[in-house]
């Protein structure tokens, strides 16, 4: 049955039947299953959609942000558009297609469908670029392969990135490529990954890989899948970006602010406090970093295999769009993308209730580990002009922020 034929879809969180999602004439309308709502497996769907014996409807658009949130972007969402040649706004279709083993816990199923993801010989046997476009090429959705929502828009619109089981290897991953217009760009990712976890971020495992044709990939180990050896078997982590907790569609990722997003985290975690921090942290690494692709689906929270704890998880996507002319902040903080200054983070953090000691203190060692290290962020090719332009803006930023 075509993607656009089919009218219901079963909703899993991990093994257990959620419930049914349905089209409707005016959008879509959510049915939980009677034994998700008595399992004391799981107190909600998402963060947003808690249990309920009353029917959840969305009009106006065929999909809820949350499931909406789980498609494919860029080259990968186009092809599928074409694939079924439907309209971007026909989510329900993509969903369809493309909706089963997706980012976290929450997937769907409609009969011709495999949990895996594409399993792939030693990554030194194959030539990336054959192979991605072998992919796309092949109708993959048809036969009922992954789908993982990647890096998107501004300057990592055009990176490649797709879902892989290396052949024997338990843990998932991502392999990204580097786009035709920059060459460099998984090298870019690769040092500023690095530079994060020097300056105390908890970061996606990530390593430079080769083909045979010596082209170079991005190896991303995924963080919301792990191999339990007592169950000897993968398990999911439940994982929403910030669109995702905010109910908000990912063309609006954008438009969301760094106080949407620390506010949506109070409402959402007992625990906001430590969050927040971790938040803050990441934004100021980021702000001096010149990362101008920090949106809101670029943060992410999660909820571990057999835990309640909401957490953040490991930073992900971190790039120096600045060399490449990107130099404002995608989200803003109290209105301001750019000149960021000290003040602006510590008023940012009292009026979400941070202990003003411990946003000095953060900021003080950030500062700190990020003048220690930054020169990591020398071995990416770039020309004379950009190596200039960047050391100026960083030693700027540094100041700004002392």
């Amino acid at each position: 049955m075509q993607a656009k034929d089919i009218e219901k879809l079963v909703i899993y969180r991990e093994d257990l039947k959620a419930g049914i999602l349905q089209r409707t004439s005016t959008g879509c309308i959510f049915h939980f299953d009677p034994e998700f709502l008595s399992s004391p497996r799981f107190q909600w769907l998402t963060l947003r959609i808690k249990k309920s014996h009353q029917p959840i409807s969305i009009t106006g658009s065929n999909l809820h942000p949350f499931f909406a949130g789980l498609l494919p972007e860029g080259r990968r969402l186009n092809t599928l558009q074409k694939i079924l040649k439907t309209s971007a706004d026909d989510m329900f279709s993509l969903f369809a297609a493309a909706g089963n083993n997706v980012i976290g816990d929450v997937h769907c199923q409609t009969g011709n469908k495999t949990e895996n993801a594409y399993r792939v010989p030693p990554l030194k046997k194959i030539d990336f670029y054959e192979y991605f476009n072998d992919l796309l090429s092949c109708n993959s959705y048809q036969l009922g392969e992954d789908s993982i929502a990647g890096v998107q828009e501004k300057i990592s619109a055009s990176m490649i990135s797709f879902p892989l089981n290396i052949a024997r290897a338990r843990n998932a991953y991502i392999l990204k490529l580097n786009p035709e217009d920059k060459p460099d760009l998984v090298q870019n990712e690769l040092y500023c990954m690095e530079l994060a976890g020097k300056c105390g971020l908890h970061v996606a495992k990530t390593k430079l890989v080769r083909d045979r044709s010596g082209n170079l990939g991005l190896l991303v180990q995924r963080f919301d899948r792990d191999y339990d050896e007592t169950l000897n078997k993968s398990v999911m982590h439940h994982q929403e970006d910030a669109c995702q907790f905010l109910d908000k569609y990912p063309s609006e990722k954008y438009r969301i602010s760094l106080n949407d997003i620390a506010a949506g985290i109070c409402d959402l975690s007992s625990a906001s406090s430590v969050m927040l921090l971790k938040l803050l942290h990441l934004y100021c690494f980021s702000y001096l970093l010149g990362n101008g692709d920090l949106h809101a689906k670029n943060i992410s929270l999660m909820v571990k295999h057999g835990s309640r704890l909401v957490e953040l998880t490991p930073a992900y996507d971190l790039i120096c769009t600045l060399i490449y002319g990107d130099h404002q902040m995608a989200l803003k903080i109290d209105g301001r993308n750019d000149n960021i200054k000290r003040a602006t983070i510590l008023d940012f953090a009292e009026r979400f209730n941070l202990s003003g000691p411990a946003a000095q203190n953060m900021l003080d060692k950030l500062l700190k580990s990020f003048s220690s290290h930054c020169a990591i962020l020398e071995k990416i090719p770039m020309t004379a002009r950009q190596r200039t332009l960047l050391q100026k803006t960083i030693e700027k930023r540094l100041a700004d922020l002392s």
